[in-house]
């Protein structure tokens, strides 16, 4: 058996959005990732994760700034019209489910825009 066989992983990979099926799939063909979305308007997939909202500090940290600076000169641009007030302080998340359901790799967000470059995710 080749390495490769090896350690071959049938995966599929999820976003999961606090919010409507509706505003979800929107969201996700405006990006151009529609069927890879879950709606969670309840947001239990958050609180499974046991992620915690940021600290009003974190508002100000360096590295907050640093990807805020980097998203808008990459396009990114905050709706806030959309935006509900208690996503706000909501950080992000990211977490590997293995075919059994069993969480094996968790990351929790410090700060909202502290999440790792999508190659670093998938490379777990």
């Amino acid at each position: 058996m080749r390495e490769s066989e090896k350690n071959h992983r049938d995966e599929h990979t999820y976003i999961v959005v606090a919010a409507d099926a509706t505003t979800t799939d929107t969201l996700c063909a405006d990006y151009g990732v529609a069927g890879a979305c879950i709606a969670d308007p309840q947001r239990i997939t958050h609180r499974a994760a046991r992620l915690r909202p940021a600290s009003i500090l974190t508002f100000f940290s360096r590295d907050l700034i640093r990807r805020a600076v980097e998203n808008h000169r990459a396009g990114f641009r905050q709706n806030w019209a959309k935006t509900r007030i208690d996503d706000l302080g909501r950080v992000p998340g990211a977490m590997r489910i293995d075919a059994n359901g069993k969480v094996v790799w968790i990351y929790r967000g410090r700060h909202a825009g502290d999440l790792p470059p999508i190659e670093d995710l998938l490379a777990r």
